[in-house]
């Protein structure tokens, strides 16, 4: 059974299974499913980076895939769960016990005034980290009771019910991205064909203060070199002081830790000729970890600001996923027919003296496949017939026909 929540002209209905709360991770290991991520981060910024500036969020798009997951069945559940990386086992069950440990609070806070100034003395505010989850529905389309029971259980998601025939449906998914996103991503996708039936949607929200901010050592202009060689000018902020340090014969890295000690920023330096994408493989980060150290050093790193707009389709087909993006796609346990259209990734990041602040929104459009043509048989030459009982399976009559004229 599932039960709508009441709702107003600004607000759609959200459809939530009956009885199905949250359910309690208990201590569920989730180290399959982290290895998981960072493997498909590294596979995804190798497809998606293209020398410039890239912020994704492997953390969103896993979700938002398992999500779909849930509702996936034969060859595209297969290709899903090679491309993903995601666990034999227990996925939607380490999902939920995963985000819940990391979320701060339940939802982002409220856009706050902009502030002229900080004071460097006062001591850096609490990390936020949030993540949510949803899914929109073409008003009367039926969604498979296991899938809500899932999504409400592991995901803490219902289902709001919107028309897609309706510019309403895009400005109301919009402004629940703007919402689950402190307004720091203003739009999921640009326009959705009204033969839409379902959009999944998860939002991740950050924001740290740095334990130590750079505050305390005055920002100054130095030279940048490009990617493309070019020497530039840029802010660029300064820390002095005992940090973890870790390096190799390929890079060095620095541990710039957030306040609360729950996240920490490796900056990763190449000291050869490395590609960025090695930088950011799972053995290096596993390398990184193990091998920081407190180490005397001066850093010197630029403020940026970075927003990246991803359109997923391809890249995920690129990494294995086919059927998905198919009529022929199997998400029968969400609705029979429905296969992804639109599979879109934004995510935005700023780093300054004090922290960072990072959004991250992935989303996919699910329509319904047109009715496939119906098969055609025509018993216009010689065939056979039979008359069974269906709950035995005994047949009181067959026969066949050669001429239907001859009697």
């Amino acid at each position: 059974m599932t039960t709508p929540n009441a709702s107003n002209t600004t607000t759609p209905t959200e459809v939530r299974a009956t009885d199905v709360a949250r359910a309690d991770p208990g201590s569920i290991s989730t180290a399959a499913l982290v290895t998981g991520i960072n493997a498909f981060g590294h596979d995804l910024y190798a497809q998606a980076a293209t020398g410039g500036n890239v912020v994704i969020s492997p953390l969103s798009i896993e979700v938002a895939l398992s999500m779909a997951r849930a509702g996936a069945g034969g060859t595209t559940a297969a290709e899903i769960d090679a491309a993903m990386h995601f666990p034999s086992n227990g996925r939607d069950a380490q999902m939920n016990a995963l985000t819940r440990g990391l979320a701060t609070q339940a939802s982002a806070p409220a856009v706050p005034s902009p502030a002229a100034s900080r004071d460097a003395s006062a001591p850096p505010a609490a990390p936020i980290l949030t993540i949510a989850n949803a899914l929109f529905m073409q008003q009367g389309f039926p969604i498979g009771q296991p899938f809500l029971n899932t999504m409400a259980a592991d995901y803490g998601s219902g289902v709001r019910t919107v028309d897609f025939t309706s510019p309403s449906a895009i400005a109301l998914i919009n402004a629940w991205v703007r919402t689950q996103t402190a307004d720091r991503i203003q739009q999921l996708f640009d326009s959705l064909a009204p033969d839409t039936k379902l959009v999944l949607a998860n939002a991740v929200y950050l924001k740290a203060d740095w334990a130590t901010p750079f505050a305390e050592d005055p920002t100054s202009n130095a030279t940048f070199t490009t990617a493309a060689g070019k020497r530039i000018t840029v802010p660029t902020m300064h820390q002095t002081g005992s940090l973890g340090y870790a390096s190799s014969d390929k890079w060095q890295a620095v541990a710039l830790p957030y306040a609360g000690g729950t996240l920490t920023m490796y900056v990763i330096v190449p000291t050869a000729s490395t590609h960025l994408a090695d930088l950011l493989a799972p053995t290096t980060l596993t390398q990184i970890s193990a091998g920081l150290h407190p180490t005397p050093l001066s850093l010197s790193l630029p403020r940026w600001t970075s927003t990246t707009k991803l359109d997923l389709a391809p890249v995920l087909n690129a990494l294995g996923i086919h059927a998905a993006f198919t009529p022929a796609a199997d998400f029968a346990a969400i609705a029979p027919g429905l296969y992804i259209q639109q599979a879109v990734h934004r995510a935005t990041i700023n780093v300054d003296e004090w922290g960072s602040e990072a959004a991250a929104v992935t989303g996919l459009a699910f329509p319904a496949s047109s009715m496939l043509a119906p098969l055609t048989v025509r018993a216009d030459h010689p065939f056979a017939y039979a008359i069974v009982n269906p709950q035995t399976g005994v047949v009181v009559f067959e026969g066949s026909v050669a001429d239907p004229t001859a009697g």
